[in-house]
C-alpha cells in the first residue's frame, strides 16, 4: 500500500501537465530522487515519464516490488534504464520534445539519454517542476507542521544542557538524538549544486561569524575542512550569542527554525540587531499577502536594516553576505519561492517558506530568528516558540 494517497500524486501530475502543454512538450523524464518521489511516491531506482496528457509511466530499474507497493501510479513496469524508449513506444508515446531536469542532472547521464532519444528536442523543465512543487497541498502542509512542532519542543528542551563549558558539538549531538527518536529521516535534502545541509548549526560566540561555502549568512567552523560548517569543539561561554539553527525532516518534509540563546546577557549591539530581526518578521507577517512580489519584501527588509544602521551586518558580513532573507521549504530546503531581489514571483496561497533575517558581527557572532510561514488569508507563522532571545541563568 502506498504511503501517499493516489489523489495527492495524481493532483501533482495534473498541475505539472499544464506546464508541459504550455511548453508544447510531449512529456518529461524525471530522474532526480526528490522530484521522482514527489510525482510517484517512491524513491526506488527508476525513470518516471510524465506525458503532457494521460497516465504517467514509472519504469523501475531496481526494487520493482517495493516501488509497486509505495507508488499509487497505474503504470509501473520493470525494465533496464536504457530500454526506456522501447517502453514508451509500446505505450504509444511520442517523444518529439522532452523535458529533463537539467539543473541537477549529471552531464554523462544527460548524454546517455540524449543518445537514446537522438531525434528528440530536449528542454530544461527544472523551473516548472519547482513551480509545481512551490504550492503545497494540505497533506504537505500537515507534514511541515509536524516538523515545526518538534522543532518547538526541541528548542525548549535544549536549554536544559546549555551551560558554560559544554561544547557546540555536544549540543549538536543532543539535538540529533532528540530528532532521530521523533522521526527525523536522517538527512536534509538540498537542490543547489554542491550545497550540503546539516540538521543543526550550533554556533557560539565569534564562531558564528566564520564564513563557509554554504549559501547561508552563517557558517561555523565545523570539526574539519571536510565539512566546513556547523558545530565545532568550541566550548560555550557566558554572555555570548548561541545561535541554534535547527532543522528536521519528517516523512520527507523539512522544518527549519532558528533562535538565539545566551547564558547571561548579550552586548547591547547584539540585542539591537535581534530587535531589528523581530521587526523584519513583523513587517513580513503584515505585508506577505497573496499577490505581493517576493523582491518587494526583500527590499523592505533591507530598508529596515538600513534604518537601524545595521545594513553592514545584515545577512552576513563581508564576503559572507547572501542576497536573500527567506526560502521555500518542502522536500528540499532550498525550494521556491525565494525572498530575494531577483525573484519577482508574487506570493500565492499555499506557499510555505522560512524567513531568516540574521545579523553577523565579526568577533561577536550571529543573532536573529528564523520561522516558517504559510502564505494564505491571512499569512500565518507555523513555528510557535516565542520570538525572543532566550536568556539562561549562568
Amino acid at each position: 500500500m502506498s504511503w501517499i494517497k493516489k489523489e495527492e500524486i495524481y493532483s501533482r501530475i495534473a498541475k505539472f501537465q499544464i506546464y508541459l502543454k504550455d511548453l508544447d512538450l510531449s512529456g518529461a523524464l524525471i530522474l532526480q530522487n526528490v522530484d521522482r518521489f514527489y510525482f510517484s511516491g517512491t524513491l526506488q531506482n527508476s525513470t518516471l515519464f510524465i506525458p503532457a496528457e494521460g497516465e504517467a509511466i514509472l519504469i523501475v530499474h531496481k526494487a520493482f516490488s517495493r516501488a509497486a507497493q509505495e507508488s499509487p501510479l497505474k503504470n509501473i513496469v520493470s525494465e533496464k534504464p536504457f530500454n526506456i524508449k522501447k517502453v514508451l513506444q509500446e505505450y504509444g508515446i511520442k517523444t518529439d520534445r522532452l523535458g529533463m531536469e537539467l539543473d541537477v542532472l549529471p552531464v554523462n547521464i544527460y548524454l546517455k539519454y540524449k543518445k537514446i532519444f537522438d531525434s528528440s528536442d530536449i528542454v530544461d523543465v527544472s523551473h516548472i517542476i519547482r513551480k509545481t512543487r512551490m504550492i503545497k497541498s494540505e497533506y504537505e502542509i500537515s507534514q511541515i507542521k509536524k516538523a515545526a512542532k518538534i522543532l518547538d519542543e526541541n528548542l525548549y528542551e535544549v536549554q536544559k544542557i546549555l551551560k558554560p563549558g559544554v561544547t557546540e558539538l555536544e549540543v549538536d549531538a543532543y539535538l540529533g538524538y532528540l530528532i532521530r527518536k521523533k522521526g527525523h529521516i536522517g538527512m536534509m535534502r538540498m537542490r543547489g549544486w554542491n550545497q550540503e545541509m546539516m540538521y543543526v548549526h550550533v554556533l557560539s560566540g565569534k564562531d558564528g561569524a566564520i564564513t563557509s561555502f554554504l549559501n547561508s549568512p552563517q557558517g561555523g567552523a565545523g570539526i574539519s575542512p571536510a565539512i566546513a560548517q556547523g558545530a565545532s569543539y568550541k566550548k560555550i561561554e557566558r554572555n555570548e550569542p548561541i545561535q541554534i539553527d535547527h532543522g528536521i525532516c519528517i516523512n520527507g518534509y523539512i522544518g527549519d527554525q532558528t533562535r538565539t540563546f545566551v547564558i547571561g546577557k548579550l552586548p547591547d549591539i547584539l540585542k539591537k540587531a535581534h530587535d531589528c530581526s523581530y521587526e523584519i518578521h513583523h513587517f513580513f507577517l503584515e505585508n506577505a499577502k497573496i499577490g505581493t512580489s517576493c523582491d518587494s519584501l526583500y527590499h523592505g527588509a533591507v530598508k529596515i536594516a538600513k534604518d537601524w544602521e545595521l545594513e553592514e551586518y545584515f545577512m552576513g558580513f563581508g564576503d559572507g553576505k547572501v542576497r536573500f532573507i527567506g526560502h521555500g521549504i518542502g522536500l528540499e530546503i532550498d525550494e521556491y519561492p525565494v525572498i530575494s531581489p531577483h525573484f519577482k514571483e508574487p506570493l500565492q496561497e499555499g506557499m510555505v517558506l522560512s524567513l531568516e533575517p540574521k545579523f553577523v558581527f565579526p568577533e561577536l557572532g550571529v543573532v536573529g530568528m528564523e520561522d516558517i510561514y504559510l502564505i494564505g488569508k491571512p499569512t500565518k507563522r507555523i513555528t510557535g516558540i516565542e520570538q525572543k532571545i532566550f536568556e539562561i541563568k549562568a
